[in-house]
């Protein structure tokens, strides 16, 4: 009998054994290792969590002094944004009292860059829009350091801007962290991170309610899903979450555990920025510290945490108060509170919502958006998350707000003129730059429509064509010889009639006048307030577009400039924040300052880390240029294409430019008091054409915010410069004035001493037909007196000579075309250099200075308290 061998099965066994046990060790050892890695990272950023510091940005601090600009109700509504309670006795910090325009305020102590202020009882009277007096509430004496703190805009600790103030759990009321816990976590004292009793609870409830009635998720599980995961609904998430909540749970206490929570639930929104922990959910629905939450405050901030927005009390009264009913009624059932206290809570009425006129503050975060811009290329600061940083800013609420609203208004506005300009999708868009002039500080940005449906920031990041924006470049370019070789001046005469220009390398081009209207002969000053486009080129061909080129970016253009001639007219795109700080070197007469928005950053120690303030000037054009074409400028505002905000309401002495691209696709206006400069443009995203050009547009706009923003300011005159000369001349003709002008053409103008002309009206004669400027016949475009235009000037006069070009590379001049209509075939021509006048007056020829890198001061520690 044969027997069979066992050695195949055995071997066959042990295979599958040894391979079992490789498995299962591997395995072991691969959740080992995973569990280590998962332990180090939630160990450590629970740690970096913990320590770091949110990156708070505040507002400038607000003195209270005599003559301040400041009303009744912008007063109450600043005390309530900075959490004041309204309270007769006047007793502590943080309190105040209103008696008709009478304040009583217990100032807080703050520390700030500079020094400390200390807390101290003031009464703050007002009168006239003003502050009248500030006076201590202890001795009948004039208090002069007396100031508000800084407004806190935005926290940042991770990617989102948010509102939050960090608390330890020593500060907060038993009520508030008993409300949370019986609402959110009942065995939160008791399970090891997570509770498999209320898992099975919340399980057993949702099946009878046939949906998600109950979460099952500890306050741990809930901190872990805020500090590491998303908001994913997979049972992969799940587990880890448990996974990690467990291993918080080991190693730190439930205290530690609890106070980071406390530190990092979502309780809401404060307009676009959202509300973050419970230490700024007592400021913004209560005003008042955390420490002094009462059990119905307590309860309402516990059983926001379920659905913020749902159980807003400012959004959703009713369901807040259902909703607070139920925490008290949990708080009585396990004994947190007594009956009497649980009475009382169910009577306290909710927090009402808070009179907030300024609803444009929720565009506060596209002026963050320049704040952290600055940060990072002005002073190296690339990231301040959770920093510790305060940084300071120059902006103006009631500016920002104005501002917001005023985008927001005349958008509306010009939409229900025009059925082409609404849109669903892709709206029409606005933005609004105000610059206080003298510092060159950013008082209000609005990049557009509303941040929280785009957070593309058209202020800073757009490039826009600019149209006729860029023409002051051009004149100050030619008004100053040492850029243009020429004696260019407000009387210098211009031809503006249709030409072309060939290009012997590139295509053909012919600027067009607004609505073909042409004018002939006109001044350079009528060119510049009417906005005139082929005078304008002749001019700026005249001055060179190398030396136009190097005006703008003495200016503070910084984008790169292309020397075609079209970019006389404004046809290459240009970032709005670079026009407004080129801008304002015109209102500060050739001195440029950087722009900027941070005024002061401290660190978590309250060491000064970078001092905004302390930046250097420098004067980049010659300051009488600047002001013979801001003198002109001023005639746009008043009697050229901006016109029109007169009749708006704006009465005060204002220089600016309008600007309108082809096709009516930009509309734009820069305009400047000697205090504040304001920028405003009007357009579609996807460059549609809008209709509008910069007068209907931004103009409205311009006057109906400087009507809030300068509606304290004294209406003063720009200063002048030594070396300038006022003289009356005829607008038209550039003459000086004498009985024979009609008097409509009158005008005061500024000169460089002795570039001022020297003839008078009555001394004019025919102009020369067929001559040097060419016939000027009759045509309902002409609005100038042809016959009275002088051929020569003392300052130059411009002829616009032109040219036919021949197949040869060198064109032969020939005499001038007459003003033409448009039935008439278009001449081809190029500009040559003025003629040379009468020899002029020896004149000091100031050159231009190189464009300056902004820089800022090395900062100091500021001064011990």
């Amino acid at each position: 009998m044969t027997t069979s061998d066992p050695t195949p099965r055995l071997s066959r066994r042990g295979t599958i054994i040894r391979a079992t046990a490789i498995t299962v060790i591997s395995l072991a050892i691969l959740l080992i290792v995973v569990s280590l890695w998962v332990y180090s990272q939630a160990v450590k950023s629970f740690e970096v969590r913990r320590v770091s510091l949110p990156t708070r940005i505040f507002t400038d601090a607000y003195p209270l002094r005599a003559g301040r600009e400041l009303t009744k109700d912008d007063l109450a509504e600043k005390l309530k944004r900075l959490g004041y309670r309204e309270n007769g006795a006047v007793d502590q910090a943080g309190t105040y009292a209103v008696d008709g325009d009478s304040f009583r305020i217990f100032l807080r102590a703050f520390e700030y860059p500079g020094g400390a202020h200390k807390a101290e009882p003031v009464t703050v009277e007002l009168s006239d829009g003003a502050i009248a007096s500030v006076v201590s509430l202890k001795t009948p004496h004039p208090v002069e350091t007396a100031a508000l703190e800084p407004e806190l805009l935005t926290s940042i600790l991770g990617d989102q801007l948010e509102n939050r103030r960090p608390i330890t759990l020593d500060q907060v009321p038993e009520d508030l962290t008993d409300a949370v816990v019986v609402t959110e976590d009942i065995r939160f004292w008791q399970h090891p991170g997570v509770d498999p009793i209320g898992i099975v609870r919340a399980g057993f409830r949702n099946l009878r309610a046939g949906g998600v009635a109950e979460g099952g998720s500890t306050l741990t599980q809930q901190l872990v899903k805020n500090y590491y995961l998303t908001n994913e609904r997979t049972m992969k998430r799940k587990v880890v979450e448990a996974f990690m909540a467990v291993i918080l749970d080991a190693k730190y206490s439930k205290r530690e555990i609890l106070e980071a929570y406390l530190n990092d639930i979502y309780l809401g929104r404060n307009r676009s920025i959202s509300v973050l922990g419970v230490g700024e959910a007592a400021h913004f629905y209560f005003g008042k510290p955390v420490s002094e939450l009462k059990p119905a405050e307590a309860a309402l901030i516990a059983g926001m945490i379920r659905s913020p927005n749902n159980y807003s009390p400012f959004n959703n009264p009713e369901r807040a108060r259902a909703r607070r009913a139920t925490v008290l009624g949990l708080m009585l059932k396990n004994e947190k509170i007594t009956e009497k206290e649980y009475e009382v809570a169910m009577n306290t009425p909710l927090p009402e919502k808070p009179t907030r006129t300024k609803s444009g503050l929720s565009s506060i975060p596209y002026y963050v958006d320049r704040v952290l811009s600055e940060l990072s290329t002005d002073y190296g600061i690339k990231d301040v998350k959770g920093r510790g940083y305060s940084i300071y800013t120059a902006i103006d609420l009631e500016w920002q707000d104005a501002a917001a609203q005023q985008i927001e208004s005349g958008l509306s506005r010009l939409e229900k003129s025009s059925r082409r300009l609404r849109r669903e999708k892709n709206p029409l868009q606005g933005l609004l730059i105000s610059v206080d002039v003298a510092s060159g500080e950013i008082r209000a940005l609005v990049g557009g429509r509303d941040y929280n449906s785009s957070q593309f920031n058209r202020a800073l990041q757009s490039q826009r064509q600019v149209g006729s924006l860029f023409k002051p470049f051009v004149y100050l370019a030619a008004f100053e010889p040492s850029l243009s070789n020429q004696n260019i001046t407000p009387a210098t005469l211009v031809n503006d009639t249709r030409f072309v220009v060939e290009r012997h390398f590139g295509k053909d081009w012919s600027p067009h006048n607004y609505e073909e209207h042409y004018y002939g002969v006109v001044t350079t000053r009528f060119a510049l307030e009417h906005s005139l486009n082929a005078a304008s080129v002749r001019i700026g061909l005249s001055a060179g577009l190398d030396a136009v080129i190097k005006a703008a970016h003495a200016l503070g253009v910084e984008s790169s400039l292309e020397s075609v001639p079209s970019i006389i007219l404004g046809s290459q795109a240009v970032p709005p924040i670079e026009m407004a700080g080129a801008y304002s070197t015109i209102a500060r007469e050739g001195s440029r300052v950087p722009l900027h928005a941070v005024l002061f950053v401290t660190g978590d120690n309250g060491t000064l880390v970078a001092n905004g303030r302390d930046v250097q000037t420098s004067q980049v054009f010659p300051a009488r240029d600047v002001y013979v074409a801001l003198d002109v400028m001023k005639g746009v505002v008043s009697r050229g294409t901006a016109a029109g905000l007169r009749s708006l309401g704006f009465k005060k002495i204002a220089a600016g430019k309008t600007g309108t691209t082809n096709d009516k696709r930009d509309a734009w206006f820069i305009g400047f008091t000697p205090k504040t400069l304001s920028l405003v443009w009007v357009g579609f995203d996807d460059n549609t054409p809008t209709g509008l050009s910069g007068s209907d547009a931004a103009v409205p706009i311009w006057a109906k915010f400087m009507n809030v923003a300068t509606a304290h300011d004294p209406d003063s005159d720009f200063a002048v410069p030594p070396g300038i000369t006022f003289v009356k001349m005829d607008e038209t003709t550039g003459t000086l004035a004498s009985p024979e002008c009609p008097t409509e053409n009158i005008v005061t103008q500024a000169f460089k001493s002795g570039t001022e002309p020297m003839q008078a009206c009555r001394q004019a004669f025919p102009l020369p037909m067929g001559g040097e400027f060419g016939e000027v016949p009759s045509s309902t475009d002409l609005t100038t007196t042809g016959t009275d235009a002088m051929p020569q000037l003392e300052g130059g006069s411009f002829s616009g000579q032109t040219t036919t070009i021949p197949e040869t590379p060198l064109p032969e001049p020939i005499q001038s075309p007459e003003i033409l209509s448009p039935r008439q075939p278009i001449p081809r021509i190029t500009a040559t250099p003025f003629p040379r006048p009468t020899p002029m007056p020896t004149l000091e020829q100031p050159t231009i200075s190189p464009v300056p890198t902004p820089s800022f001061a090395t900062p100091t520690p500021a001064p011990s308290p």
